[in-house]
């Protein structure tokens, strides 16, 4: 995420609760750019549409200069981790690992029940034949 994002989004969250709708104007939001960006309703509709398509925010609505802005969830930096003395590239891609671990765990577990519900049924049949 680029400088102009993470201070809209700072600027955002300073003044409103996770999930909670509050109004801005549009003269609040352009005191987050930071010094030597273009100040232009362009580049905030842009930034804005960046943030909401990326999950941060939600616009209920946008009137003039004044907008409804919920702060959905914080933007956290991707963080380098050494696996095994392996580097790996972000945490995500440590979380899939693990999601597969996961994966296969509840696929063993889930084979394990079937099984032995199979059992329970044909032990039951034969001793009611």
């Amino acid at each position: 995420m680029d400088g102009l994002l993470s201070a809209i989004l700072d600027k955002i969250y300073s003044l409103a609760a996770t999930g909670r709708y509050v109004i801005f104007s549009r003269e609040e939001l352009f005191d987050a750019f930071p010094d030597g960006t273009e100040r232009s309703e362009g580049e905030l509709n842009k930034a804005l549409k960046n943030l909401l398509n990326a999950g941060y925010i939600d616009v209920k609505y946008s009137s003039g200069n004044m907008y409804c802005i919920a702060p959905l969830k914080k933007y956290v930096e991707p963080t380098v981790i050494i696996d095994d003395g392996k580097q790996c590239a972000t945490k995500e891609f440590t979380d899939r690992k693990n999601d597969k671990k996961n994966l296969a765990f509840l696929a063993a577990f889930a084979g394990g029940a079937l099984g032995s519900m199979i059992v329970c049924l044909i032990f039951s049949l034969i001793n009611y034949a």
